[in-house]
C-alpha cells in the first residue's frame, strides 16, 4: 500500500550542473531501499523527501553534525530541553510550557540511562559525544530514531559502526517498527544483509532513479539481466549505424561514377536526351541521399537512445604506496599493555612490517583507543609500547580532513611532495574529478571523504596503516576495490571493520580480540 508521494526532487551542484533532476519517489509501507554510488546524491534526496513530510517523518543523517565530539549526547539526539523539563518536574516546576516540551516523554531519562547500560556506557545523560565510541554513538542515535514513534523513518547508513550484535538489533527494531500499521521505512545502505530485508529498491544513478521490486538479491539478478539487454541493443545500434554509413558511402561511389559516365556521353548523343537523363539522375539521387540521411539519422537515434539508458560508469582505482620495506621487520611491541579505555585487560603482542591484523571487538571495547594509542594520540594506563615505524591513522570520523578545505587542498597539504598534477591523477582516479576536486571536504559525501582519507593517508613511506572502519560509507563496487587493493598491498596493515565480507578479501593473518 502506498502511504507516501513525494513531489518531483531536482538538485543541482554549485558549478551549476545537475545532480538529478525530476526524481519521482512513492513509498509503499514496509521496507524500501535507496542505494547507489558514492557522490549519487542519496543523502542529499534523503534531506529532500523528509522536508515533505515534517510531521510524519524523521530522518537519521549518515554522518553527526560538525564538531560533535564537542557537543553533550543530549544536545547531539536534540533532547536537552525535554530532559531539562523533566528535571524541572522532578523538582516541583510544573506549568503548560514544561509539560508542552515534555509531550508524552515521560520516561526518557529513565529510557536513556538503560540504553547507557546496554551499551556499557557511563550512565551520564549529559556526558560528551567524544567520550562514547562510534558504534556506542551510533547506537543512540538509531535508538532515538525509533523512540519517537513517527510513521516513516529515513534511516542514511545505519549500521555503520554497528557490532554484529548491534546489527541484529537493528534488524530487531525494524522488524517491530514495521509491525506497526502505515509504518514504513527508507533505508539508505550499503549493507548487504540489510539490504536482503527490503521489499523494493531504488537505484540513484546518472540516468536517473529506477524501481526494482524485490530485495538485494532480486535487484542484483534484475539489474544483471537489464544491462545485459541494454549491451545486446547498443551492439546491435552500433552495427545498424555502421551498416548505414557503408551503404551511404557506396550509393556516393555510385553516383560519382555515373557522373563521370555521363561526362564521356555528352559528345555521342544529343543535348535535349542528354539533359533529360542528367536531370532525371539528379532527382533520384536527391530521394535516395534524402532516404539515406534519413535511415542515418535514424541509426543514430536509435543508439543515443540505448546509451542513454545505460549508466556512465567511470573506473576507480585506489593507488596504495608501497613501503620501502625488505624483509620482515618487528614494527610494533606491546608488553602488559592497559587501554585508558574501554577493555581493561592487559594486551601483548608483535607485530612484524607484513603482518595483516584485524581487531575485533564489541562496540566500546577498546579497538579505536588502541588505534589511538598506537598513533600517540592517547596514552595507555598501563604497560609498554614499542614502535619501530612511523604511523598513519585513518579514524572513522574523518579527523584529518580540514572540512572548509578542497579535497586538492587536503591531499597537497598532508602529502606536500605530491605535485598539482600527480594530485588530481589521484583524485581522478577515486572518482573525485575535476570541480568535486576542488570543493570543500565538507560538503562531500560520506564516500567521498572516505577516499579522500584513504589516498592521504596512503601516500606515505615506510608507514604502518592503521585503518578505523575504512569499508563505512563506501559503495558496494568501492569497498570492493579497496579488498582488492589492500590485498595486494605488500606492507602490513591494522584494520577494523565489522563487515566480514570486506574483511574476508584483505588476506588478514592475525586476529586480535579485544
Amino acid at each position: 500500500m502506498t502511504l507516501y508521494n513525494f513531489s518531483p526532487c531536482s538538485f543541482s551542484l554549485p558549478n551549476g550542473d545537475m545532480l538529478y533532476r525530476d526524481i519521482r519517489l512513492s513509498l509503499d509501507s514496509g521496507l524500501s531501499a535507496l542505494i547507489g554510488r558514492n557522490g549519487s546524491g542519496k543523502s542529499v534526496l534523503a534531506t529532500q523527501l523528509a522536508e515533505q513530510q515534517p510531521a510524519d517523518c524523521y530522518l537519521l543523517p549518515q554522518l553527526p553534525p560538525a564538531h560533535w565530539q564537542q557537543l553533550s549526547l543530549a544536545d547531539l539526539l536534540g533532547i536537552t530541553d525535554k530532559l531539562n523539563a523533566l528535571q524541572q518536574l522532578a523538582d516541583g516546576q510544573c506549568d503548560t510550557e514544561i509539560l508542552s516540551i515534555i509531550d508524552g516523554h515521560w520516561q526518557l531519562a529513565d529510557d536513556l540511562h538503560s540504553e547507557l547500560k546496554q551499551i556499557g556506557a557511563a550512565p551520564d545523560i549529559w556526558q560528551r559525544c567524544s567520550s562514547l565510541s562510534g558504534g556506542q554513538l551510533n547506537h543512540l542515535r538509531l535508538w532515538w530514531a525509533f523512540y519517537q514513534q513517527r510513521s516513516l523513518l529515513i534511516l542514511d547508513e545505519p549500521s555503520n559502526h554497528l557490532d554484529a550484535q548491534a546489527r541484529n538489533g537493528l534488524s530487531q527494531r525494524i522488524t517491530r517498527f514495521l509491525a506497526q500499521p502505515k509504518s514504513a521505512i527508507l533505508l539508505i545502505s550499503h549493507d548487504r544483509e540489510l539490504l536482503q530485508q527490503a521489499s523494493v529498491i531504488y537505484e540513484l544513478n546518472s540516468s536517473g532513479l529506477s524501481r526494482y521490486g524485490g530485495n538485494y538479491e532480486f535487484y542484483q539478478q534484475q539489474r544483471q539481466l537489464q544491462q545485459t539487454a541494454l549491451q545486446q541493443q547498443r551492439q546491435q545500434a552500433e552495427r545498424n549505424l555502421v551498416q548505414q554509413q557503408r551503404q551511404a558511402q557506396t550509393a556516393a561511389e555510385r553516383a560519382a561514377k555515373r557522373r563521370q559516365q555521363g561526362k564521356k556521353q555528352r559528345g555521342s548523343q544529343a543535348t535535349i536526351l542528354l539533359d533529360y537523363q542528367k536531370n532525371r539522375a539528379q532527382s533520384a539521387v536527391s530521394a535516395r541521399r534524402t532516404q539515406e540521411q534519413h535511415q542515418l539519422k535514424q541509426a543514430q537515434q536509435q543508439l543515443q537512445q540505448v546509451k542513454a539508458q545505460q549508466e556512465v560508469i567511470k573506473p576507480q582505482q585506489f593507488y596504495l604506496q608501497a613501503p620501502a620495506v625488505t624483509g620482515s621487520k618487528q614494527w610494533v611491541n606491546a608488553v602488559a599493555l592497559q587501554l585508558a579505555h574501554g577493555n581493561s585487560q592487559p594486551l601483548s603482542f608483535n607485530w612484524h612490517s607484513k603482518q595483516r591484523v584485524h581487531l575485533q571487538g564489541c562496540n566500546g571495547s577498546g579497538k579505536s583507543t588502541l588505534l589511538q594509542t598506537l598513533a600517540g594520540l592517547t596514552s595507555p594506563a598501563a604497560g609498554q609500547l614499542q614502535l619501530n615505524c612511523t604511523i598513519q591513522y585513518l579514524d572513522q570520523h574523518f579527523s584529518l580532513l580540514n572540512s572548509s578545505q578542497s579535497a586538492l587542498t587536503n591531499l597537497r597539504q598532508y602529502c606536500p611532495l605530491l605535485s598539482e598534477t600527480s594530485a588530481r591523477t589521484l583524485l581522478a582516479s577515486a572518482g573525485l574529478r575535476t570541480d568535486k576536486a576542488l570543493q570543500p571536504a565538507g560538503v562531500l559525501s560520506g564516500g567521498e571523504r572516505m577516499k579522500l582519507a584513504m589516498l592521504m593517508v596512503s601516500k606515505h613511506n615506510d608507514s604502518l596503516l592503521l585503518l578505523d572502519e575504512p569499508d563505512n560509507h563506501l559503495d558496494l563496487e568501492t569497498k570492493t576495490l579497496l579488498a582488492q587493493t589492500l590485498y595486494h598491498y605488500p606492507a602490513g596493515f591494522v584494520v577494523v571493520s565489522h563487515d566480514q565480507h570486506f574483511i574476508a578479501l584483505l588476506g588478514i593473518d592475525t586476529v586480535l580480540q579485544i
